[in-house]
């Protein structure tokens, strides 16, 4: 079963995005803004993917084709960097964000199995077993699909926010959210249109397919930022104990070692 992790990189498109700089593109590829979001990426979003116990994945970022040159070049070569081969850089003209995914994977990627695995992964981290585990899970529904369009949403719960201050500071607090984003996996026909964008995320349960796996082991690491959207919805405030923090660091995410109040300096 093919695997995909799906990051929209300073897109202008529509997607379920819903920050100022989602409308604006002098705002979204403002060269400030270019930096640190390729600071974040690094260190969070790629480091996770590198950190993969289970290497057999693909990651397809999407870019906007009018980023500057020189971020492009950038960009490129940190993905080439980190994941070599498994990392392909998509830049686009505006589009729903869905098409232009499905679209590249249809054109250009080849279909080595029935069904496939799509996860979402944007500023944030997933923990070192995902792929591995993901890809059990996603057994375990296809063999309850009855109907050849039959698909599932899977969505864990457990994960922890990395909430990170304009001046710099970090903290790990406690998160528990069925049908978050962060690792939102869409299981379905490798020939299918569905797309874990473009939907509602907080009527999934209502309207989709869906098994959440509630009280696990953390499984992704959710970024709050002074240029992201996602400060405002962090479902918990109840710090982590150092304790927990080590222990998270040393089986989870390796990838919060670099993140203590005393060391994370991101560029504003």
């Amino acid at each position: 079963m093919q695997t995909f992790f799906l990051t929209r990189y300073s897109f202008f498109g529509k997607s379920d995005w819903r920050f100022k700089a989602s409308n604006d593109p002098e705002l979204l590829l403002n060269p400030a803004r270019l930096e640190q979001r390729e600071t974040l990426f690094e260190r969070i979003a790629l480091q996770s993917l590198s950190d993969q116990t289970d290497p057999d994945f693909k990651l397809l970022v999407l870019c906007s084709e009018a980023m500057p040159e020189a971020y492009k070049k950038r960009l490129v070569a940190l993905c080439n960097d980190m994941l070599r081969e498994r990392v392909h850089v998509l830049f686009r003209k505006p589009q729903r964000t869905a098409g232009r995914f499905n679209q590249y994977r249809a054109q250009q990627l080849p279909r080595k199995s029935k069904y496939v695995i799509q996860s979402i992964l944007d500023d944030d981290g997933v923990s070192s077993d995902f792929v591995s585990r993901i890809k059990r899970e996603a057994r375990v529904a296809e063999r309850s699909f009855e109907k050849k369009d039959d698909y599932t949403f899977i969505s864990h719960a457990t994960g922890v926010n990395l909430k990170i201050s304009e001046d710099g500071s970090a903290e790990v607090t406690h998160r528990s959210m069925p049908c978050t984003t962060q690792g939102l996996t869409l299981v379905s026909r490798s020939n299918s249109n569905r797309s874990p964008f473009n939907i509602a995320h907080k009527k999934i349960l209502e309207r989709r397919p869906v098994r959440v796996c509630h009280g696990g082991p953390v499984m992704y690491v959710r970024t709050g930022h002074n240029l992201n959207d996602s400060r405002t919805i962090l479902s918990d405030h109840r710090p982590v104990t150092q304790e927990a923090v080590s222990d998270i660091i040393q089986n989870r995410l390796p990838l919060l070692a670099q993140f203590t109040p005393q060391a994370l300096r991101i560029a504003a």
